[in-house]
Parts: structure tokens; sequence; C-alpha cells
């Protein structure tokens, strides 16, 4: 029987990882027992947690489900959106992340239990890839041991339990592609840094790019530290050697990384747009720099949450050669955190959000491992100025107790933590150096469990209450329509699509959960076409990675244009229905929803002959455009020279509106030029339409340009809003339109110009002649013009027209995920128009012969027919995912020449 003292002196082993393991359990009991069996809470975030990542994971685990009995795997879905590509919509999310493919191994009625306890074995994961590495470096059992609970329990993995639990795969895959380096170095083999690299691109090409350039940093570093000296070979060679690894690694995961790249290169979301000074952050996020250091917290996702017991490793460990490695890494890592020029740099020239911080806990979680280790060795130096740290947060945490309203726990638990973990470190009363080991393995486990528990509870950082309670998510996706899409599911419907209402914001990605075509989407890959649709015609919900969101404004032609056959709406929405769908159903009686229909929609695909350049289009405003996509196709320039369309009919029946604009006498306002300035909470605009009964049976529109909001005085060194609502109302429609904060850089999106739905103006209805728009922001506003449209509605020419495409509709016989086969009798060298999004995927065949399907009306697929009859086919394969597959074998072959051969003489 090996003895307490004995373990202390041996090297990692199974026993260690036996230990961690348990210690894991109990901390996670201790932490989240309460959470979930008392609170009955869940780790699925209220916003992205229910809209996307337990929504992805389970209609993922349901695609694998009928591939593995023989359906096969859509590669198109028509749910995402109005459609999209499964690997680069999923791609960002479950398709590389290995745990995912383990959701196979429970039936699908405990899919949420899965989904959770999966996210616990991502965390236990990250301790444990940070044990192989710590072994590597020769870390005794308890300084391992220590080291894999400070950097499992780091807050970045705890905060991403609940955030975006994809996002601590990049925790497991850093210690794996160190110790791959770590390898090389010492002229093993290379192949553990091989498949780290091909792990982390195949699973998050995003984080692939963070590690990267953190891998670079730790070589590089590493070398000239730690390991020039001994090195036979340059820094030169070293990184050619380095190199084919690497890129056998990228090579072998292929298959899925290039189609999810092209996918990013041709999505809505791109880098740029960043409106905010590069080079200095607000003072504020300088605070929370030091703040969070020791508790549970994140400023532009810079997450902090560690123990001080690294930070007391960071000042007592000078003297020592091999820990000069951390402090430069961590010197040069806290530069890039200084200045945003260096975030954006680290997040793809994007905004400055610091998602690479997990780094951090790595580098400290080895700081307090060499402290282990070394704890014997400890001058009265490192004593001393470990002291003065301490009393540094000392003084931070009393002050913190006077400050009103401040989370107090968070900082003196810690700190109080922190003076034990000092005085077993320098006492003298325990004097073994197993005792002293022990004791801070427990000091260590109850710090990141105070932490933890800070973090999730409503005395602390309250995540708790933005999380869904637990075993309810899947029936709120069943009712988020009320139940009335469940006649109308891809399936059983005629080939049209669901749409809701400008005050339906909370449908996302619902539509892929109850299998029906919606035009919602809420991804981080969306389709970049329809981005530039929603753009073009303006609709003020839009967002870079919602372009179709919350009923396109409740436009009754743009909703007819897409195919839109069915709303469904809560019964208090009714008003913002757009006008010709009229109400036919309503949900049970204990529910509030309601379904309209109309029968103007234009079917899924039909014939056109006349036609205008996008220039041209171009040049109309948003009503007009819309107005010329109702009766023409719109090709790309290029195209529509070599077509021979008839010359589009550009007639429109838009006429702007005369009105009166006054400055509302509730909210003080100084007017100069086209800028507003206001220093109440908000400022309230009246326009008094000069003519109202002239509004009768037209749609209203008004319209903002020249938008731009500024602080009433600014100051580069204060974080100051930006954000602000912009809500407009007349009669019974109140529609607000978000403009996001500068720094919001997930969702940010100048809105420099606004055009906003009104509404139908009936005969029967009183007829009001005033619009109010409020701001309810205080500051200046630029506003260089505002204008009212009004859009003539002529029933009977709607009706027309729609019955004029049923007419010239793709007669469709084939309907599947990624094929479509249809018939077209008797053209006249006419082009056939789709509400298919885009995508170079797509490939057509008329009457056996292949013809390139070209991108019509901005967003969708169109093509050029044969005079006479036609028979069509579409079908979908995913961009570049031959050419993956193929490089992925390659890259294979490759990693077993370099393993069984060229390295075969290596360890």
């Amino acid at each position: 029987m090996i003895s307490a003292g004995q373990i202390d002196r041996r090297i990692i082993s199974k026993q260690t990882l036996g230990l961690y393991s348990l210690l894991f359990v109990l901390m996670m009991s201790a932490i989240f027992g309460y959470y979930f069996f008392a609170a009955n809470a869940s780790f699925i975030w209220t916003t992205d947690g229910y809209t996307q990542h337990y929504l992805i994971f389970h209609d993922y685990l349901e695609k694998l489900r009928g591939f593995f009995t023989g359906s096969g795997f859509p590669l198109w879905d028509w749910s995402i959106g109005m459609g999209s590509d499964v690997i680069q919509s999923y791609g960002y999310y479950v398709i590389g992340d290995p745990f995912v493919y383990l959701g196979l191994l429970f039936p699908e009625s405990m899919t949420e239990i899965a989904f959770h306890l999966l996210i616990i074995l991502r965390v236990w994961a990250v301790g444990g890839s940070f044990l192989l590495f710590a072994k590597k470096m020769n870390f005794s059992h308890y300084a391992g041991l220590i080291s894999a609970i400070l950097y499992a329990f780091a807050n970045y993995g705890i905060f991403n339990m609940s955030r975006h639990p994809f996002f601590i795969l990049a925790m497991i895959w850093f210690p794996l592609l160190c110790l791959g380096m770590e390898k090389i170095f010492l002229n093993e083999r290379s192949t553990v840094f091989t498949v780290a690299v091909a792990l982390s691109a195949f699973s998050n090409f995003y984080f692939f790019y963070k590690l990267t350039i953190l891998i670079f940093f730790y070589a590089v570093i590493r070398y000239f530290i730690v390991y020039k000296k001994t090195q036979k070979e340059s820094l030169l060679k070293l990184f050619l050697k380095t190199t084919v690894p690497y890129l056998i690694g990228l090579m072998i995961s292929a298959i899925l990384f290039l189609p999810v790249v092209y996918g990013f290169l041709n999505a809505s979301r791109t880098p740029g747009g960043v409106e905010i000074n590069m080079w200095i952050y607000p003072l504020e996020y300088y605070y929370a720099l030091f703040d969070h250091t020791v508790v549970p917290g994140s400023y532009f996702w810079t997450i902090g949450g560690f123990s001080l017991l690294s930070f007391i490793a960071l000042v007592s460990l000078n003297s020592l050669p091999k820990f000069k490695f951390i402090k430069v890494t961590l010197s040069l890592l806290l530069i890039l955190l200084l200045f945003p020029f260096f975030g954006s740099l680290m997040n793809g020239l994007s905004g400055p959000y610091n998602r690479f911080s997990f780094v951090f806990a790595f580098y400290l979680a080895l700081a307090g491992g060499y402290l282990v280790d070394h704890k014997s060795d400890l001058k009265q130096t490192a004593k001393n100025k470990s002291m003065f740290l301490m009393i540094i947060y000392t003084i931070a945490a009393v002050i913190s107790i006077l400050i009103p309203g401040y989370l107090t726990v968070y900082m003196t638990i810690p700190v109080f933590i922190g003076w034990v973990m000092w005085y077993v470190l320098f006492t003298k009363r325990f004097s073994g150096s197993n005792q002293k080991s022990q004791m801070i393995l427990g000091l260590v486990v109850l710090n990141m469990v105070s932490n933890g528990i800070g973090y999730y509870y409503s005395f602390g950082g309250n995540m708790i209450s933005k999380v869904l309670d637990y075993g309810t998510v899947e029936e709120k996706y069943q009712q988020a329509l009320g139940g009335l899409e469940s006649n109308r599911t891809i399936e059983s419907q005629d080939i049209s699509r669901v749409g809701v209402t400008s005050k339906d914001n909370r449908i996302r990605n619902q539509f892929i959960y109850l299998d029906t075509m919606g035009l919602n989407s809420y991804l981080s890959i969306s389709n970049g076409n329809l981005s530039e649709f929603a753009r073009a015609i303006e609709t003020s919900p839009y967002q870079t990675i919602q372009p179709l969101r919350g009923g396109v404004d409740d436009r009754s032609g743009v909703n007819n244009f897409l195919g839109v056959k069915s709303i469904i709406t809560k019964k208090e929405n009714e008003a913002f229905i757009p006008f010709g769908y009229d109400v036919i159903e309503d949900a049970d009686e204990n529910q509030d929803f309601i379904l309209a229909e109309t029968e103007n929609e234009f079917p899924f695909a039909y014939t056109i002959n006349q036609g205008m350049s996008r220039s041209s289009f171009m040049e109309l405003n948003a009503l007009e455009r819309e107005t010329a996509l109702a009766n023409n196709i719109i090709l790309e320039d290029e195209e529509y020279k070599e077509s021979s369309l008839l010359p589009a009919d550009l007639q429109t029946e838009i006429e702007e509106v005369s009105f009166e604009l006054n400055i509302s006498d509730e909210t003080p306002v100084t007017q100069e030029n086209h800028l507003y300035t206001t220093k109440s909470e908000q400022m309230t605009l009246e326009l008094t339409i000069d003519r109202p009964e002239e509004l009768i049976g037209s749609e209203l529109y008004v319209r903002l340009e020249g938008l731009k909001y500024y602080p009433i005085e600014e100051n580069i060194l204060l974080r100051q809003p930006t954000n602000y609502t912009l809500t407009a109302a007349y009669g019974d429609i109140e529609k607000n339109v978000y403009q996001a904060d500068r720094y919001s850089f997930s969702s940010y999106y100048p809105r420099d110009s606004m055009l906003i739905n009104l509404g139908y103006i009936e005969q029967d209805q009183d007829i009001n002649d005033q619009i109010t728009l409020n701001f309810n922001r205080f500051g200046k506003y630029s506003i260089d013009s505002v204008k009212l449209y009004a859009k003539p509605i002529d029933e009977a020419q709607i009706s027309e027209a729609a019955a004029s495409r049923d007419e010239k509709a793709l007669k469709i016989t084939t309907f599947a995920d990624q094929i479509i086969k249809g018939e077209i009798e008797d053209t006249n060298d006419e082009w056939l128009v789709t509400t298919i999004p885009y995508s170079e995927g797509w490939k057509a065949e008329i009457n056996g012969k292949a013809v390139e399907p070209v991108k019509a009306d901005l967003g969708f697929v169109g093509l050029p027919l044969n005079k006479g009859d036609n028979n069509v086919t579409l079908t979908y394969r995913t961009p570049y995912l031959l050419t993956g597959c193929l490089v992925t074998l390659l890259g294979l072959g490759l990693l077993g020449v370099n393993h069984f051969i060229l390295q075969k003489d290596k360890l």
C-alpha cells in the first residue's frame, strides 16, 4: 500500500486521473446539486441556449439517427430559415464536436439529459487534457491534480456551461496542442500535434484561428526561453518541421473545415464594421481586468475567476528559470487584452471580443502547479511579495464591502481563501510537504466551488435566473406557435411557408424543431445572399444573423413574394397581420394563437419573361424595389445583358405623403439643422399628416434617412451607450426598431436608415392624422430626412398577379431535402424564378442537360428555360464537401506514412 507521502512524490498516474475524477464529481455536485434538484434549473440559457444550442443539438441527433436507420443525411434543410445548408449551418455548433456523438447512446426521450451530461463531460475533459500535458511537464501527483482543477474550474469553462457549451472545446484542445509541440521539441513523434490540430480545426474554425495564434506564441516563446540552448535546430527549421504535421492535421479536418469556411466567407456576418476607438477600451474595462481576476465575471469576453494561488506563484517563483516562460507569455497575452486592436486581431478582425481569454486559465493553472512542486524552495522575498499582493486584494475586498449594491461575496470569499493558502505555504506550522499539498488541494477545491456557486446563484452572478427550468424546453418548442403549424409541416403541407408578425421576435429557430418551412433563422453562419436581399428591401427587423426575422415588418407584398401562405401569431397581435391574410383558425381555448391565410402567395417557383439589372434595381427606393420584385426577375448585370428578357415594368403608384413635423412639448429638444439634442430620457417627434383621408386603401410607411446617434459629450475613456429604440406609432400599430450598441459586436449593425411599415389603412377605420416617433435615449440624433410613403393596395390586382403566377408555376413532382423535380409546359424562352436561397451548391438539369443556376432577385436561385416543355431537376450538394472528403483521405494517408514510416524510430 502506498502512503500519502509516497503519492506526493510520484509523477502523474492513473491514480491522479481517478482522484481528479472523484473530486470533479464532488465539486460539480457541490456547485449544481441544489441548482438541479431543488431549483430545477438547467444549463439552457433563455436566449442562445434555447434558440440555438439545445435546439441544434436535438435536431442534429435526429438527423444522425435518421442516417443510421437508412433515411440518409440531409445536406439541405427547408426548415432552417428559408432553407439552408445543414453542414454550414450546424458546423459551427455541433458537427465537429466529438462529444455530441455520444448523445446517440441515449434514447430520444433522454436528449435533455444527454445535453447536460455532455456539458459536464466536456468540463471534465478540460482537466483531463491538462493532466496529459502536466505529465509531460513532469508535474508531481498533487501538482498535476491541483493545476487540473484550477484549469477545469476556471470561470471560462463554468461560464460557458450555460452560455455556449461548445466554447469549452478550445480549453480541451489547447493542452493537447502544447503537448504535441513539446514532443516535437524533444524530437519525438509529431502525431499528437497533428491529431490535436485536426480536432481543433474540425470542431470549430472560429476557435481554430485563435488556437493557431496561441500555439504559435507558445512555441516561439518556449523555444527562446527553454529550448534554444539545447536545440540543435534553428527556429526556422523547427518551424518548418512543425508546419508539415500542422498541414496534415488541417487536411484531416478538411471534410468539415472547407465547407464551413466557405459558408463563413459567404455568410451575412463578415469582419469589420467596428465603430469604436481601437487603441483604448473604456476605463471600466481596465478595472474589470483586476476585479475579475479572482472572481467570476466577463467584460468583452475577458473572463477571470482564477485562484489567488496562481498569483502567489507569479510573484514567488522569480528565481525558477523554467517559470520565466509562463511570466513572459502572460505578459504578452496581457498586452493583447489592453488594446482593442489586438482583441480584434485575435477575433478575426471583427469586434474585440477576447474569447481567447481561456488561455489565461491554462498558464495560471501551470503557475499553480509549479508552486505546489516548489513550495519547499520558497524564500523570504517570496513571502514578502505575496503578502503585499494579498494586502492589495484585501483592500479591494474591503472597498467592495463599502460600495452599496456591490456583490461583496465575489471579493471576500476568494481573498479569505487566498490568505489561508498564503498561511499554509509560508508558515512553519505545516512542515511536511505532503501535508501542505493536501491542505492546498482542499483550499483550491473550496475556492473553485465557491466561485462556481457565486456565478450561478442569486446571491452572486444569478445565472440561475437566466436559464429555463429543467424539463420544459421541448414543451416550449412545441407550443411556440400554439400547435397551429401541425398541419403545415414540410411533410403535410403544400409547398409554402409559414410566417409570423413583427411582434414575434421570440420566434427564431423554432421552425427547425417544428419541421415547418418559415423565414426565420438565428445562426452564426447564415446565407449572405438572403442578407443582401433583406437589406435591399430595407426590412426594419433585419439583424446580421437574422436576416428575415419579425415577419419582414408585416409587409404584404414581401410576404406574398416569399411564398408565405400562413401567418401564426398571438391573438393580441392580430392588428399586425398583413393585408390579404384572413384569420381562419384559433388554437384551443387554453391558448391565444391565431392563424391567418391568404390566396395571394406566390408559388415556390414560376416563370417570368421580363426583368431588370441589379444596378437599375438598386437605383429605386426600397418600396419601389418591392414592387419591382413582384413583376420582374432581377439579374446580375452581366446575366441581364446576355438575357432576352422584356424590359421591366417600373410603374409604381407609391406616393410621398405630405406632413408637418413638430417636436413634442413633453420632451424638451433643441434643434439645429438636422441635429436634434435632448437631455431628457426620450425624444418624441410628431408627424401630422395633411390629408389623412387619402391614405385609405394604402399601406403607410415612414422612412428616416441619414440617421446617427451621438452621446451629448463623447469621451473615449467612458463606455457611453449608443443603443436606442425607435418606436413608431400610428393608430393601433406601434413598432419598435432597435439600434444595437456599438460595443455589442455580435449584433451591431448601423441603421443609417429605417423604413417602418405602419399598417394598412382600411375604409371603415378611424383615420388618424398623427404619427409619433419616439427615441428612448438622451443624446444627439442626426436625421437627414423623414418621409412618409403610401403604397396603394389593389386587392383585385394582387389576386390577379397571384393567379398569373400560379398559372406559370413549376409543377413540382418531387420535393425533398436536396432534390426538386418539376415540369413547365410550353414556355417561350422565359426564366424560372424560385424562392430557393442562392448557393453555389445548387445544380440544375433541364431536359437532362446541365444548366448553371444564377442568382436572381438578389438572393435566390433562377434558371434560364428553353422554348417549349422543360423538365427541371435541381439537386444540392454542400460546396467543397467532395473536395474536403478527398483532402481528408489524403491527410489520413499522410498521417499514417508520417507516423509508421517517416517517424518509426521515434517515441
